[in-house]
């Protein structure tokens, strides 16, 4: 849908429900898809279930936006420490779409990659930044749908995002990103970057799993008591999010 019919659609907030998951997954499919032979596959579908699951699974907070049309155009999800988590049953949900994938040896693969690579360089990383001893909360998934570019959603999430944080208590939060994703958002948002991995400089990541020396990480620290981290977003920034 063009820009020009976008301007004339209007955008809600609300929790996520649960049957929104399918939903989540097929935009989470579109914003990061996978490897030719993959994509577009029915497997391909399962993979965004299973990695949407994987953040899904211990949020404690949501934030879904869906314009007044019922498109689902974004959404944040937060896991705060010691609150509970939404979704008793993303569990056996998850489980159950890995056991699917992992029947098709692509699948497993995939999933090969993921467990024993990028899930376990992403844990080495918080180790690296601290922010397990300094944070409250960790922003999970942040995805904005493609086709509602320049409508305000990816500002709109984000000043929410941090009001709801603030009005919980949380002082600090920590997210993980990469090079697929628009990390510079991050930087412009005044966050501070406090660990990385570039791919280039180790080589022998791509002996873990197959697929994995591809793309860079990075943790980003927020402090919500630094004035550089403001509530609002100016009307005339036109910075867009496709996902973090």
């Amino acid at each position: 849908m063009g820009a020009n019919n976008n301007a004339t659609r209007h955008v809600s907030y609300r929790p996520m429900r649960w049957e929104d998951l399918d939903t989540v997954a097929a935009c989470f499919d579109r914003v990061w898809p996978q490897r030719e032979g993959i994509a577009g596959t029915p497997l391909a579908t399962l993979i965004a279930r299973y990695l949407t699951l994987h953040y899904v699974e211990p949020i404690t907070w949501s934030n879904v936006a869906e314009t007044d049309d019922g498109v689902f155009a974004g959404v944040t999800l937060v896991r705060a420490v010691g609150a509970p988590a939404l979704f008793a049953q993303a569990r056996e949900e998850f489980e159950r779409t890995r056991e699917l994938i992992v029947a098709d040896p692509r699948g497993a693969a995939v999933v090969d990659m993921l467990e024993q690579g990028f899930f376990p360089r992403e844990r080495i990383l918080e180790e690296d930044g601290d922010v397990g001893a300094t944070t409250q909360a960790e922003l999970e998934l942040f995805m904005v749908n493609p086709d509602v570019r320049g409508m305000g959603v990816g500002g709109a999430l984000w000043r929410q995002l941090l009001a709801a944080l603030r009005g919980h208590g949380v002082r600090a939060f920590f997210l993980h990103t990469d090079s697929s994703c628009d990390y510079g958002f991050y930087d412009h948002k005044g966050l501070t970057r406090v660990a990385e991995r570039i791919a280039a400089d180790h080589p022998e990541d791509a002996d873990m799993a197959e697929g994995m020396n591809a793309d860079d990480q990075f943790i980003y620290r927020a402090d919500l008591a630094d004035t550089a981290l403001p509530d609002a977003v100016n009307p005339s920034e036109t910075v867009e999010v496709r996902g973090a």
